[in-house]
């Protein structure tokens, strides 16, 4: 049998593993369903490859080439994308799939094809009947080359992922979706392809007349050439004009954008809360998260962001920042050069919700643009609202096309119940306000509501690891990872990179994924922010440092991305002059963050300038005296001044403030037996190591850290033999870490093998100039001429 198009064996081939057709025959029953589907969509018949015998030909014991050779020759290849068939070790994936995607790439008509509409499809059209883990929709994408865009045939509810059957509901399924609809849109898409190629052929036959050389991969014999009559040419240069009108039509429909408002593409629009005059305090937070979730897809339109709106609100002094009303939302896009807000509503209307949305001009108050749509019942309220999201969104000039593209609904990227998702608003604003506790409890409720709410699943499990140290988080963001294909891809990419960074401690699938993000949505500070993070803790600094820059370039108020920036500077480049700079800078945006001046009391320490430097460091400790490490930089700077009455007042606060905090009692005895009052600082000494071993030893047994600290300060209580058995210990653990060792060889007065480490440490990249500079163990070296030497060496500035 013969493809539509000559020179191709088959117009379509199934892909699949044998596993995923043992249980119940589930590819057999999607081809027959598919054929018949194609019979009712195509005038021709359209020729469809699917080996049915699994012993039949195509096994690892053939000549691959040989037997695949003409096979793989077709138009359209469908692989059904399962759990097992993402292996590249399976005869499938590799003979099939990835030898498909490199003939096609190389053929005459290329892996893309254009569709008569205009856009782009590729010629292999995934069937996904499995919801996939991350890794395997990441192999996927990666042999593809591109994001992985299926028809999904997958049933899902909570504790079940399975392939979709004809008998199964669509009302069960989280996804909504129904077998016969997901068929007709496979047919739908192959037409859509096989037209794009057909249409492909007759250009390529016009660059090729009659009585030229044949395209080198068609046979001669096979090209057709057909006789018109004048009369029918006449008629067919009519028809044809009319459908290049229609087609143009269309096109201006689906493609084009366009607004009357002060609005263009990337501009930013702020949504305030819903205005709720039904009573029912269940819309409350709600429909606000709904409504901005549902915008946020968008890639033409930028959606100010709750966060933001927050940090706003704190420098105008509000008190209360949970409710943001259409006052509140006008000043604040005014503060943020934002030209239009959107305020949005619910009320009763009869037996009916009535659901409206205004687009308000900032400057002027006056309203531009009003919305109103209509919900029967509280369950058609979430599609009611991504209706009217749509509708925001083409009122602002995005095109059909794109919105079509973007949209997927709320009850699959939230949830279908409005008290659940209630109470995941409810967590995510305290999360957002730093109430961590109440947040917790909040998304537990809403999972408690709706066990299958993933994007839930996903910000308790974030909040359990981040701020609780909780364990049980990691099971839940490992199922919002698995589930993740149902969010947005905001939510998505941003859940598979916290999954990579914190379950897989995978930091290069972290940025790749995080980059995937970015150029979706590249002016959102906070996933430039996140990329330099990974970068950073992927040791990539030149990498992590455009990212942040960009990221405060979008918001200068990001206090998290300054710092980062002013400690790769200051901690692992060590280039102090723009420490200088990017500590002016913070201080400049956010005069009110203690960070700035920590980081240009460190930056002064760097330079020797002590009485500079604890003008900073007790400017930072006026805007937040709990800030620890500012406490301790003080005294640090104290010491290196020779203050050590001073240094002890700083450092006899820090317990009162965080009991735990045993370092000070360390930092106190070197300031004591800098005094010579040796009997207080061995008192201090002792009480540091019966709180270090009761730390450090019960929860790190087997890091360096732990085995260099107690070497340290048992060499302070002259245990001389002790604290070599524990360097050699910390040796064992981890020889890299030279610094450490260099720093308990000063304690021990090995001042040669100390400098030794040290220009070790310099040799593989350590730039820390803090350590450098103030650690109390290297005070002995302070005026050392070999490490002056090194520190000019290696820390000389372009």
């Amino acid at each position: 049998m013969a493809s539509l198009i000559p020179g191709y064996e088959y117009d379509i081939f199934i892909s699949y593993r044998q596993k995923d057709n043992k249980y119940d025959s589930w590819v057999t029953e999607f081809v027959q369903h598919l054929e018949s589907e194609l019979e009712a969509t195509f005038k021709e018949e359209v020729t469809v490859y699917f080996d049915l015998n699994p012993h039949d030909g195509l096994l690892d014991t053939h000549d691959v080439d040989e037997s695949l050779k003409e096979k793989l020759k077709c138009l359209i290849f469908i692989p059904i994308i399962s759990r097992t068939y993402c292996d590249p070790r399976s005869f499938a994936w590799e003979h099939e799939f990835r030898a498909f995607v490199e003939m096609a790439s190389g053929d005459r008509f290329g892996l893309k094809v254009k569709l008569p509409a205009g856009n782009v499809a590729s010629r292999v059209l995934p069937v996904q009947i499995h919801e996939l883990k991350p890794e395997d929709r990441s192999l996927v994408e990666e042999t593809l080359g591109g994001f992985l865009r299926s028809i999904e045939f997958v049933y899902s509810e909570p504790g079940v992922n399975r392939p979709l059957t004809p008998g199964d509901s669509a009302e069960t399924n989280m996804h909504r979706i129904s077998y016969r609809n997901q068929i007709n849109k496979v047919a739908n898409s192959v037409d859509e392809v096989i037209s794009g190629l057909v249409r492909a052929v007759a250009a390529q036959s016009d660059d090729h007349p009659a009585g030229s050389d044949s395209p080198s991969d068609i046979p001669a014999g096979d090209q057709v050439r057909t006789k018109l009559s004048g009369a029918r040419k006449k008629w067919l240069a009519i028809a044809s004009g009319s459908m290049i009108i229609i087609l143009a039509l269309i096109s201006l429909y689906l493609f084009t954008g366009g607004t009357t408002l002060p609005f263009s593409k990337r501009d930013w629009v702020l949504i305030t809360d819903f205005e709720n005059h039904t009573g029912n305090p269940v819309f409350d937070k709600s429909l606000y998260t709904a409504f901005s979730i549902s915008a946020g897809q968008s890639r033409y339109v930028n959606v100010f962001t709750r966060s933001r709106m927050i940090e706003v609100m704190s420098r105008m002094k509000i008190g209360d920042k949970t409710y943001v009303d259409e006052n509140t939302g006008r000043e604040i896009a005014r503060r943020e050069g934002i030209s239009l807000l959107i305020v949005p509503g619910i009320s009763k209307a009869g037996n009916q919700y009535a659901i409206t949305a205004k687009i308000i001009e900032t400057k002027t108050g006056n309203p531009l643009k009003s919305e109103i749509l209509y919900a029967g019942t509280e369950e058609e309220i979430l599609p009611v609202i991504d209706r009217l999201s749509q509708k925001i969104r083409k009122d602002l000039g995005e095109s059909r096309y794109d919105i079509s593209l973007q949209d997927k609904p709320l009850t699959r990227v939230t949830t279908s119940s409005l008290p659940a998702l209630q109470q995941y608003s409810l967590g995510h604003e305290c999360h957002l306000l730093s109430d961590f506790n109440r947040a917790r409890e909040y998304y537990r409720n809403a999972l408690m509501i709706d066990t299958g709410f993933v994007a839930a699943k996903a910000s308790l499990g974030n909040i359990l690891i981040q701020k609780f140290n909780d364990t049980s988080g990691r099971d839940l963001v490992r199922q919002a990872a698995r589930d993740a294909g149902s969010l947005t891809d905001r939510e998505r990419y941003s859940i598979l990179a916290f999954y990579a960074e914190n379950i897989e401690r995978d930091y290069n699938r972290a940025i790749a994924t995080m980059e995937i993000l970015k150029k979706m949505y590249p002016d959102d500070p906070v996933v430039h922010n996140n990329l330099g993070w990974y970068y950073q803790q992927n040791g990539q600094y030149e990498m992590a440092l455009p990212e942040y820059k960009q990221a405060v370039r979008l918001n200068p108020h990001l206090a998290l991305t300054y710092s980062g920036i002013l400690w790769i500077y200051g901690e692992f480049i060590g280039n102090a002059d723009s420490v200088f700079v990017w500590a002016e800078r913070m201080i400049k945006d956010i005069p009110d963050n203690p960070w700035g001046y920590f980081y240009m009391g460190s930056a002064w320490l760097f330079r020797d300038s002590i009485e500079k430097s604890i003008l900073c460091f007790q400017k930072a400790m006026e805007l937040s005296p709990d800030l620890m490490i500012n406490s301790y930089r003080l005294a640090h700077t104290y010491m290196n001044a020779g203050n050590f009455g001073e240094a002890i007042k700083v450092l006899e606060k820090i317990p009162a403030i965080n009991p735990r905090e045993y370092s000070a009692y360390y930092n106190l005895g070197c300031c004591h037996e800098a005094l010579g009052d040796h009997q207080a600082a061995r008192t201090c000494f002792l009480k540091f190591r019966e709180g270090a071993e009761e730390f450090w030893l019960k929860n790190y047994p087997d890091h360096y850290a732990t085995y260099t600290t107690l070497a340290s300060v048992a060499a302070r209580l002259g245990e001389m033999d002790l604290s070599g058995q524990l360097l050699n210990k910390a040796v064992e653990l981890d020889s890299t870490q030279y610094f450490a060792f260099a720093e308990v060889l000063c304690v021990q007065g090995n001042i040669h093998e100390a400098l030794d480490y040290i220009e070790l440490a310099l040799d593989h990249g350590f730039r820390n100039l803090y350590a450098l500079k103030a650690n109390p163990d290297l005070s002995s070296l302070r005026f050392d001429v070999r490490l002056q030497n090194l520190l000019d060496k290696y820390f000389r500035q372009d």
